[in-house]
């Protein structure tokens, strides 16, 4: 329990740190929309699978409720992620250097999760999700923050298709949502 609430602190910590040295805080208002896209779609994950949990965050003295972690990620770590993801993005260099820092936050994010999961036991899985589910999701939720920023229509499109693939997939039903 005491290694989930020091890895726990570490990753707020960690994200908040990198936001304020790397996120471009002078033109904040240029991220704000997806910011605000990121925080919605989070929110409304926790809500739809309220009753079929993907992901289950492990009590420590920190976190008491599944609802304590899902208000941390979408008031705190997730906006912090938008922002210092989008601040670095290379729009300016090719497509392929781009989903090479795609993947590189993928890499961040798949690994932060394996010791969250597999070493330190803050994290379980549930309802057929999994480390690798969760490595795919990472590669959507990053390419659709990208596309968001870009043509932001059109990043709506996508993300209704991926929340419908994974309700399908992992056979959802109605009288499961809240």
């Amino acid at each position: 329990m005491l290694n989930a609430l020091i890895f726990r602190i570490f990753l707020l910590a960690f994200f908040l740190l990198a936001a304020l040295k790397w996120g471009d805080w002078k033109n904040w208002q240029k991220y704000y929309p997806t910011v605000l896209f990121v925080m919605v779609q989070n929110l409304a994950a926790a809500f739809f699978a309220y009753h079929h949990t993907l992901w289950q965050y492990n009590q420590d003295i920190l976190v008491k409720s599944y609802t304590t972690v899902e208000i941390l990620n979408a008031f705190v770590l997730l906006p912090a992620v938008t922002i210092t993801f989008l601040s670095k993005l290379p729009f300016h260099k090719s497509t392929v250097c781009q989903y090479g820092y795609i993947a590189w936050w993928v890499v961040i994010f798949g690994s932060l999760e394996f010791i969250a999961h597999y070493i330190v036991g803050s994290l379980s899985y549930g309802n057929g999700w999994s480390w690798k589910a969760s490595i795919l999701f990472d590669v959507g939720m990053f390419s659709i923050i990208r596309m968001h920023y870009i043509r932001p229509l059109l990043a709506w499109v996508m993300n209704l298709l991926m929340i419908s693939a994974i309700i399908i997939l992992l056979d959802f039903s109605t009288g499961q949502f809240k």
